[in-house]
């Protein structure tokens, strides 16, 4: 029995500090950044907008997450790592649904993770839910057209 609290304890912790590495406001060494709903209108597209228009010089993809989603801490070190196979060619953010509530209306979010998938040319796109790393990379460069 104590074996297994011990266990559970060390899991928790490991979680934690895993969590803890992606909250941070710019993650310059997996480039997944932290934006809020004012920045991805500067960075990436006017979002209530009717017309989709990209600000963006590359693609992106946006990570809808909230700090209490399981899921969503489990995709944590997949994008960040996803991020790294695409440095350079794909931007990546990440928004907590909780602190911008009227961007994640907007992009009828109901249901965390979801993945907003922006290519340059057309709409985004999206993808719900807790995938392998290889899921991800083939939805996104069937996303992209790669």
């Amino acid at each position: 029995m104590r074996k297994i609290f011990v266990l559970l304890l060390l899991a928790s912790v490991a979680l934690g500090v895993n969590a803890q590495r992606y909250n941070n406001d710019v993650d310059t060494v997996y480039t997944v950044h932290s934006i809020n709903q004012e920045r991805f209108k500067d960075l990436i597209a006017d979002y209530p907008a009717h017309d989709w228009s990209m600000r963006s010089p590359r693609p992106v993809v946006v990570d809808f997450y909230a700090d209490w989603c399981g899921p969503c801490r489990r995709l944590a070190p997949i994008l960040r790592d996803i991020a790294q196979l695409y440095q350079g060619e794909v931007d990546f953010y990440r928004i907590n649904v909780d602190d911008n509530q009227d961007i994640a209306a907007a992009f009828e979010v109901r249901s965390i993770p979801m993945l907003l998938i922006c290519p340059l040319e057309g709409e985004p796109k999206t993808i719900v839910g807790l995938y392998s790393m290889q899921e991800y990379i083939r939805v996104f460069n069937q996303a992209l057209g790669w």
